[in-house]
């Protein structure tokens, strides 16, 4: 309303000044324009302006200044809520006295917490090197080159807690002493940590934690707890495809985003910068920084996962004919690398994604879709992986997902005999040597 008037009286004003502006001509009723009252007339008009701008503005300060002044007179007099005193008083107490004992407490406390490594060093290491020959031998102790079970325990000290054993039947036949240890051909063979560390590191790894956490945990250097992942993620790489799949099967490929990062795989580092792909869409393959993952998994059982350099059919028949039971009903989608199916003797059965088609009966995808999207959450928190070991990743992830009906305890379990069976010498010499990259291959990269 102020506003308003304020402008009605500018305009009244300035009709008034031009009126007075022009003089009327004697006997003809017209009027003219008077040049000697120009001057006036602009300076009343701009005065007029002015006054009516800088009026405005001072009301407009006057009643923000005056709504301040109203907040700060209601929160002066706006008292507390003596229950909400209390109860304040009661979540945050005064800090007690400072106390001369205090840093000594400090120090014992550090000291209690640096010698701790979790759970497992309550346990003794004799009490863990028994359960490890439980887990090697469950049927009881036998020759790891032939089998037999004639053997005779030679040094029942070894190395304070192990045994070195003598198999008789090949001392006999060789002609000389044919002797291991319950270390040999393992994961452990070699290593100089304690067992009980091998078994919380891992518990730590099916927990799910990093290579950081698990160095920071265990108390010990990065180097020595990534190669213990590593040793963890190629004993189960190495051994994995143990049961065909009987179906029904659904298969589906997904297009992981990484590229080279670091001397992952031997690569210089001189290399030229790679080109991002995150807003590339389609398909990929492994040169274009999109690997595909080929996946397979029997709605019945086991779920496998097998990064390719390109999802061809002449790169995916050869595992899906040895890792799929012959004639066995297979689902897939409309992609026509699947279309040696039937010709190889399965009952293949396809949904045609691009017309809208998702689910016919018991003909979908969905089981490996939704498998899709824990293996991306999964690789997620890693924050970018090498697409050289992008294998490790994924068998990581196939591991737990396998096992996703056992507690933490069960998953341990069948890792560290996972550990026990696999080719300890051969997977720690390529870790020494940095050719890790050849324990985990990319089918197809050859061929192209």
């Amino acid at each position: 309303m102020v506003r308003t008037t304020t402008r009605a009286i500018y305009l009244v004003v300035l009709v008034v000044v031009l009126g007075r502006s022009l003089s009327p001509l004697p006997g003809t009723g017209l009027f003219i324009w008077s040049e000697e009252r120009w001057d006036v007339v602009v300076l009343t008009a701009v005065t007029v302006r002015e006054f009516y701008v800088t009026s405005h503005l001072l009301w407009l300060s006057s009643q923000r200044w005056y709504r301040r002044l109203q907040r700060r007179r209601q929160a002066k007099a706006r008292l507390s809520d003596p229950d909400l005193q209390v109860l304040a008083a009661q979540m945050f107490p005064d800090p007690p006295e400072p106390d001369a004992r205090a840093w000594a407490e400090e120090l014992a406390l550090a000291a209690v917490k640096r010698s701790l490594r979790g759970l497992f060093s309550l346990l003794p290491e004799a009490s863990c090197a028994a359960l490890y020959r439980r887990l090697r031998w469950p049927l009881g102790r036998c020759c790891i080159y032939c089998g037999d079970t004639n053997l005779r325990t030679k040094d029942p000290h070894y190395r304070l807690y192990w045994q070195r054993h003598e198999c008789l039947d090949c001392s006999a036949k060789r002609g000389h002493e044919v002797t291991f240890t319950d270390l040999s051909g393992t994961i452990l063979e070699g290593s100089h940590l304690p067992c009980r560390l091998w078994m919380w590191g891992a518990f730590l790894f099916v927990f799910g934690c990093s290579t950081q956490e698990l160095a920071q945990e265990l108390q010990v250097n990065y180097k020595t707890a990534r190669r213990m992942v590593f040793l963890f993620q190629l004993s189960y790489l190495t051994q994995r495809f143990r049961c065909p799949l009987t179906g029904p099967v659904e298969i589906d490929e997904i297009y992981i985003i990484g590229g080279l990062k670091g001397k992952a795989g031997g690569q210089p580092l001189n290399r030229p910068p790679r080109r991002r792909r995150l807003k590339k869409r389609g398909r990929g393959t492994w040169f274009s920084d999109k690997t595909p993952v080929l996946g397979l998994v029997d709605r019945k059982g086991q779920v496998y996962l097998i990064p390719c350099a390109n999802v061809q059919s002449k790169t995916i028949q050869p595992f899906v004919e040895r890792l799929v039971a012959r004639g066995a009903k297979v689902y897939t989608d409309e992609y026509k690398i699947y279309a040696f199916l039937e010709q190889l003797g399965y009952r293949h059965e396809s949904v045609n994604h691009s017309q809208g088609e998702y689910a016919r009966g018991e003909v979908h995808s969905n089981t490996i879709e939704g498998i899709w999207s824990l293996l991306r959450s999964h690789l997620a928190i890693h924050r970018g992986v090498s697409k050289v070991y992008l294998p490790l990743y994924v068998a990581r992830f196939e591991f737990l997902h396998n096992r996703r009906h056992q507690n933490r305890w069960g998953q341990m379990v069948d890792l560290l005999v996972l550990g026990w069976q696999a080719d300890g010498r051969r997977l720690r010499r390529l870790i020494r040597e940095g050719r890790v990259r050849e324990a985990c291959p990319i089918p197809g990269l050859e061929m192209s």
